[in-house]
């Protein structure tokens, strides 16, 4: 009797911390000699698709429509540095993608380095709570 109550004992509390909802991080790939990180941004009301390009030199491209002809510019060493400190501290925490907000935007945002990739999407709705407001925002103003 006492075997089956040990095992139903260890069914209940598997069954019990399968209920729990772990949240979920990711942690972005520590930033080697070669790296970068593109954005895109879609949706809104306008339907907007535009898309950001950072490489570890500090060059970046703008495209301001998808297929678009692409606007060049360098950040600045502080900017650089200030980016390379966003990605290098994010983690992201709560990602959903399963909003239905009809005219939110969507951030598409890869970043690569090492041979290592994260990707991930943000939306409107999930991008205060996950980690990557900072980062959306400075990208964000790149597009500007």
């Amino acid at each position: 009797m006492s075997k089956n109550f040990l095992i139903s004992m260890l069914l209940a509390i598997l069954l019990i911390s399968s209920c729990s909802s772990p949240e979920i991080t990711h942690s972005a790939p520590a930033l080697e000699d070669d790296w970068y990180i593109r954005m895109i941004q879609t949706g809104g009301i306008a339907g907007v698709n535009r898309a950001v390009e950072v490489l570890s030199d500090g060059s970046y491209t703008v495209y301001q429509q998808a297929g678009g002809e692409g606007i060049k510019g360098q950040l600045s060493e502080t900017d650089l540095a200030k980016l390379e400190d966003l990605i290098a501290n994010l983690e992201i925490a709560n990602v959903r993608t399963d909003s239905m907000c009809a005219d939110c935007f969507f951030y598409d945002i890869e970043i690569q380095s090492g041979g290592r990739k994260m990707v991930f999407q943000l939306d409107d709705i999930s991008l205060p709570d996950s980690g990557a407001g900072e980062l959306v925002t400075f990208l964000t103003g790149l597009m500007q």
